[in-house]
C-alpha cells in the first residue's frame, strides 16, 4: 500500500478554553472632595475579559477611596469671645459708666487677624 497509514483531521470549530475575568489598570485618582480639611479622593477599575465560560468574578473591590494623612488646614477668621462682667461704676452718684471687655481669638491657618467692632463696651448712667 502506498501512503501513510495515519490520518490527521483539523477541527473546524475546537472548543475554546475558560479565561477568567480580570481588573483594568485603576483609573487616576480624582479630585479631592474639600480644598482644606478632611477630605479623600477615590479611583476605580473594571472587570472585564471573561471568555468562554470562565469566572466573571473579580475579587476586591472596584474602588478605591484615599484619605488625606495631612490636609492643608482651612483658613479660620478670628472670633471675638463673650463679653466680660461689667466693670464697677466710676462712681457712686452722679453721672457714672462702667466698661466691659472681650477678647479677640483665632486666625487659624491664615485666617484673618482682625475681629470686627471694639473689644470694649462702655455703659453711662447720666444720673
Amino acid at each position: 500500500c502506498s501512503g501513510s497509514n495515519s490520518a490527521t483531521e483539523s477541527d473546524p470549530k475546537p472548543p475554546c478554553c475558560p479565561v477568567n475575568a480580570v481588573w483594568s489598570a485603576w483609573s487616576a485618582w480624582g479630585a479631592w472632595s474639600a480644598s482644606c480639611g478632611q477630605r479623600n479622593h477615590t479611583r476605580s477599575r473594571t472587570c472585564s475579559g471573561a471568555s468562554c465560560g470562565g469566572s466573571t468574578i473579580c475579587s476586591g473591590s472596584n474602588s478605591a477611596t484615599e484619605t488625606d494623612a495631612k490636609p492643608p488646614c482651612c483658613p479660620v477668621n478670628a472670633v471675638w469671645s463673650v463679653w466680660g462682667a461689667w466693670g464697677a461704676w466710676s462712681k457712686t452718684c452722679g453721672p457714672r459708666s462702667h466698661t466691659r471687655l472681650r477678647k479677640c481669638y483665632g486666625d487659624a491657618c491664615g485666617g484673618s487677624k482682625i475681629c470686627p467692632g471694639s473689644n470694649t463696651a462702655n455703659e453711662t448712667d447720666p444720673k
